[in-house]
């Protein structure tokens, strides 16, 4: 997988379990291989899956679309991937079908690389 870039993960429906998760995001040791574009859609994960990647996401400097539409993130899931765009560019971001309010629109939108984003998907959430 030292080549990989793109990954869709779309669809598991919470069979993306812990083990799972720690299999597929923390089996290359450090995070070498060229991840540019990563779905997460429709896997039910909230706070506590994004916590569990979250170091993993941070150390992509190449990724540039994520996708975690359909899942149940709330407001501090968003703070959560604001931290992300604190250190990653993200270009195109979609958050469709969550949980997510003004209160945590404002904190992706105040993050410090939420300049580079060219696509803010935030349909259907509260």
């Amino acid at each position: 997988c030292k080549m990989l870039q793109e990954l869709c993960l779309n669809g598991n429906r919470g069979c993306l379990g812990e083990e799972m998760l720690v299999a597929l995001f923390l089996a290359e040791g450090p995070y070498n291989f060229p991840l540019k574009s990563l779905d997460l859609g429709n896997n039910q994960f909230g706070t506590r899956e994004l916590t569990m990647i979250l170091p993993f996401l941070k150390s992509w400097e190449a990724l540039n679309s994520l996708s975690v539409e359909g899942n149940c993130i709330n407001n501090r899931g968003a703070q959560l991937l604001a931290e992300v765009l604190d250190t990653v560019r993200i270009r195109r971001l979609s958050l469709n079908r969550n949980q997510i309010s003004k209160e945590g629109l404002s904190c992706i939108l105040s993050s410090q690389n939420a300049r580079y984003l060219t696509s803010l998907m935030i349909s259907d959430n509260e």
